[in-house]
């Protein structure tokens, strides 16, 4: 055999080997229980591959580390498989999560457990059941298998339970479902339940690249949810930008009496009186968070009674915005403002008391619009437009600094490299697709680096 065919034999084999092991990929039908619910999958060569040219396509971003020497880690304890299924069972608490992994050796292992400070709790026939307080993980052994579960769950019997139905009586969800996880190709998909909502399981996916994160749920609700879509135009300067159409009678009354009353309470008046059906949409335009300085005169008196004047100065921080209420019922809410006290008369105007933070001004636009808008807003052309049932433009990177220090910490971190958000619902083949894509800032970090 002449060189030449060796070299094309030995690239087809590098080529195979490289197919295998970047690209190939298997699953396993007993690692999701019958009783599940909810499915999320993570694909994981696709999220590896994916990073890997992330990371190669940003050289700027290469840490080299000398270091050779590293203790054990979850991959040492754990094969890790082609796919990860997590799962939530029927009937358990909403924080029951669960996942199931084959050991790598009883050496491994058994450090792994030692380093993460598991404590073996309690031993049944073949299983061996572990805890980790610095975790808050719970493990359950059963020879090579292992169940990892939420250990904030405070009944362990749900755990226990879960084990039996994998590891005794081999009870499997059905391939049908798996394959609905597979099928979707993407890093990351959660199967939901259909309940009474939809036709069908929703599925929602989400994929990354360098610049986005990409969330997608193509939803079939049943008949009786309607929703209408209408065109919204919006600036994307503009910290926020909102719009919704009306909701349908069924759409709005899955919020029950007491989640109306958290809202009303929320916004300082009664939500019912804002929605209504002769209404057809609401926007809102959130377009700075603005300081300015106030100051305050007040008077003191020295020793022998004569007043001193005190300059007292503020610096106030006002939301400058606009919400309009479309509709044949705008007359109607600008009523109803002003029958329960929610207008006050200065100067001619209407302003609107529910709004703290900057004085507001309600204003009846003509027969079809009422404008709740703070004194400071100024209006834009818009430069952006969306046809459909509701969205949300959000420009993360432009909001103050003390504003985003009221989030908590955690997030203040996840947000950091991102520069906007958008969130849209369309209507694709009498089906709902909700649309979300965060934008990362343009620099040269990765948006996920290994």
């Amino acid at each position: 055999m002449t060189r030449k065919k060796w070299a094309l034999l030995v690239l087809f084999g590098l080529l195979a080997i490289g197919y295998f092991k970047l690209f190939y990929k298997t699953y396993s039908t007993s690692t999701v229980s019958q009783t599940a619910d909810c499915i999320i999958s993570l694909d994981v060569k696709r999220i590896t591959n994916t990073i890997i040219w992330n990371t190669l396509t940003t050289p700027s971003e290469w840490k080299i580390s000398f270091s050779s020497s590293r203790g054990i880690s979850w991959k040492d304890m754990v094969k890790i498989p082609d796919y990860i299924f997590i799962f939530h069972a029927a009937g358990q608490p909403v924080n029951a999560w669960y996942t199931v992994f084959d050991k790598n050796s009883d050496n491994d292992f058994n450090e792994g457990l030692r380093k993460y400070g598991f404590k073996n709790t309690n031993n049944i026939n073949n299983t061996k059941e572990y805890f980790s307080d610095q975790l808050g993980v719970v493990i359950i052994c059963n020879e090579n298998k292992i169940l990892v579960g939420n250990g904030a769950v405070k009944d362990t019997g749900k755990v226990r339970q879960i084990a039996d139905e994998l590891f005794n009586k081999n009870e499997f969800v059905a391939k049908k479902f798996l394959e609905i996880n597979i099928e979707a190709k993407s890093h990351l998909v959660m199967q939901l339940p259909k309940n009474g909502l939809f036709r069908e399981h929703p599925v929602v996916t989400a994929n990354f690249d360098k610049r986005r994160i990409l969330v997608d749920a193509l939803l079939n609700p049943n008949a009786e949810f309607e929703f209408a879509e209408t065109y919204f135009p919006y600036s994307s300067s503009s910290l926020l930008s909102f719009g919704s159409t009306q909701p349908s009678k069924k759409v709005f009354a899955l919020l029950d009496s007491t989640e109306r009353i958290k809202i009303s309470r929320l916004i300082n008046f009664n939500i019912d009186s804002l929605i209504m059906l002769p209404n057809t949409a609401y926007t809102l335009d959130l377009q700075a968070v603005k300081q300015r300085v106030d100051s305050a005169i007040s008077y003191t008196y020295d020793d022998n009674f004569n007043p001193v004047e005190n300059v007292i100065v503020n610096n106030v921080t006002e939301p400058s915005f606009q919400f309009n209420i479309c509709g044949n019922a705008a007359q109607s809410v600008y009523n109803y403002f002003k029958n329960d006290g929610k207008l006050e008369s200065v100067n001619g105007e209407s302003v609107f008391t529910p709004v703290p933070l900057v004085r507001s001004f309600c204003r009846v636009i003509n027969d079809s619009l009422l404008s709740i808008v703070s004194g400071n807003y100024t209006p834009k052309v818009g430069d952006g437009s969306l046809h459909c049932i509701f969205f949300a433009n959000i420009a993360i990177s432009s909001f103050p600094a003390f504003v985003k220090a009221f989030l908590p910490e955690a997030l203040q971190k996840g947000i950091a490299n991102f520069e906007t958000v958008q969130v849209a619902a369309k209507k694709v083949n009498n089906k709902l697709h909700l649309h979300c894509v965060f934008t990362k800032m343009k620099n040269s970090k990765p948006l996920i680096s290994l």
